[in-house]
């Protein structure tokens, strides 16, 4: 009787063991399915190879990358901003918060944990968000592989500095595909860079027709790089020009889009006749403007100096270059954009690359576009 009781026992053991094993296999199977990361191997805009998770849960952008995860639509995932991101102060030499568009569409993204400080990263603030995945600009490509192996999170340099020319505008746009293939986004990185195609053929079907020898030259002023800059800091592809395919005084200086510092006697000799201001740059320029030795200019005299909302403003806004372009065309084309009413046309590209239109927050901030009072 007690061994026909031992074996009883023994065999419920057995079955129950076996039946808790096949519970554990198969909730282990489940769980490894469903808690099992996928990851996609991407070369980035460094040309390093990473293993990443692939539409990762949590990020973090470094290096003025963010801006482009707000383009791709996944502001959502950000857990920590930069130091500059977060800055609601505005002291007119560097960037803060509510004068970057992207933070102007989405400003609770400013309250976010700050991981940075210029080059200074917190790699503590970074290991308690626990991010699955750092993207960070070109600018901060030299630390990349230091914050991968510091944080033991994968890093994905990206190209978000200036567009202008075609090699820059190709950079940009396998960025743009490199981001959304890890971010889960394809289809919204081939429509932004259709949107981009799109307003450029416009433009350049609005001034296709126009003679060389009746284009005006045209200088813009100001262009911020590392900070602010006066009337002699400018840019030789400047894209707002490159799209109308404008007559560039200072195109011959350099291959590609870049902040560049001029002499005063070169922009004299330049002599454009229409002069176009970032407007992150306006208080230094207005000192400028009080030189007599500006004041002879012909941009000057006839009164055809104006502002704009700044397109390099820590780093590039892909779509205030694309508005500006429409508001340079129709001051210096006016027939070619009779039909553009700017202010329109800038809360539309806004809303295309932000999903909100945030001009009146760009001109509140710096003045819009607008003729400068020379008096």
């Amino acid at each position: 009787m007690y061994k026909k009781i031992c074996t009883l026992i023994i065999a419920s053991l057995m079955i129950l063991t076996v039946a808790i094993c096949g519970c554990t296999e198969s909730t282990g199977g489940n769980t490894e399915t469903n808690e099992e990361i996928t990851t996609i191997t991407v070369v980035d805009a460094a040309g390093r190879t990473v293993e990443v998770p692939q539409n990762p849960e949590k990020i973090i952008a470094l290096s003025c990358a963010l801006r482009e995860v707000v383009y791709l639509q996944s502001q959502e995932k950000v857990v920590g901003i930069e130091y500059r991101e977060a800055s609601k102060e505005i002291d007119g030499t560097f960037p803060s918060g509510l004068e970057l568009p992207y933070l102007a569409a989405y400003p609770e993204l400013m309250d976010l944990p700050v991981v940075n400080s210029g080059n200074s990263v917190n790699f503590e603030e970074i290991a308690i968000l626990n991010p699955d995945v750092i993207f960070v600009g070109t600018s901060g490509a030299a630390n990349a592989d230091n914050i991968q192996t510091k944080s033991g999170i994968p890093v994905v340099v990206v190209y978000v500095a200036t567009v202008g020319t075609n090699t820059q505008n190709e950079k940009y746009y396998e960025t743009l595909r490199i981001m959304g293939e890890v971010l889960g986004k394809e289809e919204r990185a081939e429509e932004l860079i259709s949107m981009i195609n799109e307003y450029e053929n416009d433009l350049a079907s609005r001034t296709e027709n126009i003679p060389e020898d009746e284009k005006p030259t045209v200088y813009v002023a100001g262009r911020p790089y590392c900070g602010v800059h006066s009337l002699d800091g400018t840019d030789p592809h400047w894209p707002s020009f490159e799209l109308l395919n404008a007559n560039n005084v200072a195109s011959e200086v350099s291959d590609v889009s870049e902040g560049i510092t001029i002499n005063k006697e070169q922009l004299i000799e330049w002599d454009p006749e229409y002069i176009f201001v970032s407007e992150a740059s306006i208080n230094l320029i207005n000192e400028d403007l009080n030189d007599p030795a500006y004041q002879g200019l012909n941009a000057f005299k006839n009164g055809n100096i104006y502002g704009v909302p700044p397109y390099c403003w820590y780093s590039f806004n892909k779509g205030t270059g694309i508005a500006n372009a429409y508001f340079v065309g129709k001051t210096i084309y006016p027939e070619q954009f009779f039909d553009i009413n700017v202010e329109e046309k800038a809360d539309e590209i806004y809303e295309k690359f932000l999903g909100k239109p945030v001009y009146s927050v760009m001109a509140s901030q710096f003045g819009g576009y607008t003729k400068l009072n020379l008096n």
